[in-house]
């Protein structure tokens, strides 16, 4: 890997990283895992298996990098809504993946949210937006042209759950609180709006990759946002 081995106050870097790799990469990564997660991968199908293992690996190290501690020494508790945490503080983290995408979220000082989601066309869009959207976001949604729609939603929708990330709750326990649809497109430069439900975060949409839209929220209005992409050796 090659990353910054800090994270200065006021930044937030998120590192975007592959759940794909061979055999040998994914042995060396489960000999970083605690009793209770290799439990959990006994009891995952393969396929998940390997990913959670990949992802969870990955991220004890990443976070060694940034603590000096051992990857193996890392004790994770987790909240009411499952979200992971270091019970000795000193740095937050959150976790997406989103097919073999894999984004890891970090900050020294204040708490975070990271999602992400392939753009895809998405199955009975309106039915959703209309269970669990505000009502304003429903009617720009209804007003986009039918091409537009799909990723239009899934913009919202990371948005929604970084900011419900960054709050602790999980992403069914008040969605439709959040309102995720800018009334214009941003500007690359611009700060994404926030909304009149939660105004002590603040959030920015990216793209971590071609195909992919990803969300990051955070504590405060007064940090900026840090991209990384991993180099991962896949055998």
């Amino acid at each position: 890997m090659s990353r910054s081995s800090s994270i200065s106050p006021g930044e937030v870097q998120v590192w975007v990283g592959s759940l794909a790799a061979g055999d040998n990469r994914v042995r060396e990564l489960s000999a970083l895992l605690s009793a209770d997660e290799r439990e959990r991968v006994r009891r995952l199908p393969e396929d998940r298996a390997r990913r959670y293992t990949i992802g969870r690996g990955v991220l004890r190290r990443l976070l060694a990098d940034f603590t000096g501690e051992k990857p193996r020494d890392f004790t994770f508790e987790y909240n009411d809504a499952g979200k992971p945490f270091l019970p000795e503080g000193g740095i937050e983290f959150n976790i997406s993946h989103s097919a073999d995408l894999v984004l890891y979220a970090f900050s020294a000082d204040r708490s975070i949210g990271v999602d992400v989601e392939r753009l895809r066309p998405v199955r009975r869009l309106l039915d959703v937006a209309l269970r669990f959207m505000t009502e304003s976001d429903v009617r720009r949604l209804e007003a986009a042209p039918p091409s537009e729609r799909d990723e239009m939603f899934l913009k919202s929708w990371v948005v929604r759950e970084a900011r419900l990330k960054a709050e602790g709750q999980g992403i069914w326990s008040r969605l439709a609180a959040h309102s995720g649809l800018p009334e214009r497109e941003p500007d690359a430069e611009d700060e994404p709006p926030i909304s009149a439900a939660s105004r002590e975060l603040g959030h920015k949409l990216f793209a971590p990759k071609k195909g992919y839209i990803a969300a990051v929220a955070a504590s405060g209005m007064d940090w900026k946002l840090l991209t990384c992409a991993l180099s991962e050796p896949k055998a």
